[in-house]
């Protein structure tokens, strides 16, 4: 039986002086949010600002200043970076003012960087938790006085979080000395570990987010599997530190509140830029079939490409193209397993650039993982490029109700969908058309206006909080 998720402690060993014994938090840490102290602001007080802020009809309506927070390396392929840079993109696009705080250089952000209206500072870290490329930074004292500094000589209105480590603690503890209200975007509430030691993986997640967070774990039953439930812990300990919690997706949002946390919202991804495409009014042979993400168990690429390899063999020459577009630990047995197979293509990492334009030549997105995703971005980015999705996961809903195409989970199955959709091409077609009617709802303009809506309701509520 799942039961709610009682307030994480800060932990009172984790970094000296944060809490006492009990667990209760120090005065700089209470719950009563103190008077912020700000430099350089062109207001004569942070009310002032607050007020010109929410005052849509003055004509001086001061641009809200975001601080966004992730601890993730942003050139790392993963769509809770694409996801952020995004929103950040359509943010500042409708008046925002964006920083990202995160541990990737300058030079990793002229890469990613997706407008040169976001700034970028970094927050370097220690090392790197080698196999995941997780950068590691510890929630301590001085980096919290240094994130303070950041917030105030910012003049930031809001801390939105992104990841759930080390620096996502510490600028949740340094916005709440500071009296800001803190947003948390929660990208996968779905971890999953190795089958194998789910006991000691269980124990060592526990003490490595203690250890670098400063929070005492939430020890709620999560999943059935040990090592699942304690990642998933990770992410309800960072989240209860938030006012606001955003999930891209329903399903997943259930899932939030039923372990306990209360102020949860859905608002889906976006992206900030429209690819040249056009919804399909005939599909020419061969049918392009492209799957697109990290070659790893969860995303389910060796069930892809062995349906691919089935397919192909069971229909003639020209009739089928499949392309994966992508990088990770199974891409080699991948190519390995499509051997031998022209109708079958690798491209390697693509810039997310391209992405666009590699959706809009193909006819069908591929989306294969099941009881990972949260709302995945490949489906915003085909919906955006009116293109239809097939599917295996039923649980997934945003984006899907008339450009999605439902298929079993399995090999065989997934072949027989490929096969299907080659005999009866009018269902691409009409999948197509559907994206083309569904793309206002992740637009980033609908989307930016959403998320700075609800930026100002906690600003003018004060951010009551969740923990």
């Amino acid at each position: 039986m799942t039961t709610a998720a009682r307030r994480p402690r800060v932990d009172p060993v984790a970094d000296g002086g944060v809490a006492d014994r009990s667990g209760r938090l120090g005065p700089s840490h209470h719950r009563t949010r103190p008077r912020p102290v700000r430099a350089h602001l062109p207001f004569s007080s942070r009310s002032d600002r607050t007020k010109l802020i929410m005052k849509s009809d003055s004509p001086r309506v001061a641009p809200l200043q975001i601080a966004v927070v992730c601890d993730y390396a942003l050139d790392y392929l993963g769509g809770a970076q694409t996801a952020l840079l995004q929103e950040a993109a359509a943010v500042v696009a409708a008046g925002g003012r964006v920083v990202v705080l995160s541990p990737s250089s300058q030079q990793v952000w002229q890469q990613v960087c997706p407008d040169d209206r976001i700034d970028h500072v970094t927050m370097p870290a220690r090392w790197t938790l080698p196999g995941l490329q997780l950068p590691v930074l510890r929630n301590t004292e001085g980096l919290r006085r240094q994130l303070q500094t950041i917030l105030v000589e910012r003049s930031i209105d809001i801390v939105h979080l992104q990841s759930e480590f080390g620096l996502s603690a510490a600028a949740a503890m340094a916005a709440r000395r500071l009296g800001l209200p803190v947003v948390h975007t929660v990208h996968t509430f779905f971890w999953q570990a190795p089958r194998r030691g789910q006991f000691l993986i269980a124990g060592l997640v526990r003490r490595f987010h203690r250890r670098v967070t400063g929070l005492v774990p939430t020890s709620v039953r999560l999943a059935d599997p040990r090592a699942d439930s304690a990642l998933r812990n990770m992410t309800l300990t960072v989240a209860r530190q938030a006012d606001l919690v955003i999930s891209p997706s329903a399903h997943q949002a259930e899932r939030l509140r039923t372990a306990g946390l209360e102020q949860v919202t859905v608002l889906a991804n976006t992206v900030s830029t429209l690819p040249e495409a056009a919804p399909l009014t005939d599909v020419v042979a061969p049918l392009k079939i492209i799957w697109i993400g990290r070659c790893v168990p969860e995303k389910r690429i060796l069930t892809f490409v062995n349906a691919a390899v089935r397919a192909a063999e069971r229909l003639d020459p020209g009739q089928i193209q499949f392309t994966v577009a992508g990088d990770g630990s199974q891409l080699a047995e991948a190519r390995e397993i499509a051997a031998g197979h022209r109708q079958i293509r690798f491209l390697g990492r693509q810039d997310h650039d391209r992405i666009g334009a590699l959706l809009a030549d193909a006819h069908l997105l591929a989306l294969t993982s099941r009881g990972f995703d949260n709302q995945p971005m490949t489906i915003v980015e085909a919906v955006m490029a009116m293109r239809g999705v097939v599917y295996c996961d039923p649980a997934l809903t945003e984006g899907l109700a008339g450009p999605g195409i439902s298929s079993p989970a399995s090999d065989d199955a997934l072949s027989d969908t490929f096969v299907d959709l080659v005999r009866h091409p009018e269902q691409v077609i009409k999948a197509s058309q559907a994206a083309a009617e569904e793309r206002e709802q992740f637009s980033p303009g609908c989307h930016a206006a959403t998320l700075l809506k609800l930026y100002r309701g906690l600003i003018r509520s004060g951010g009551r909080g969740i923990r």
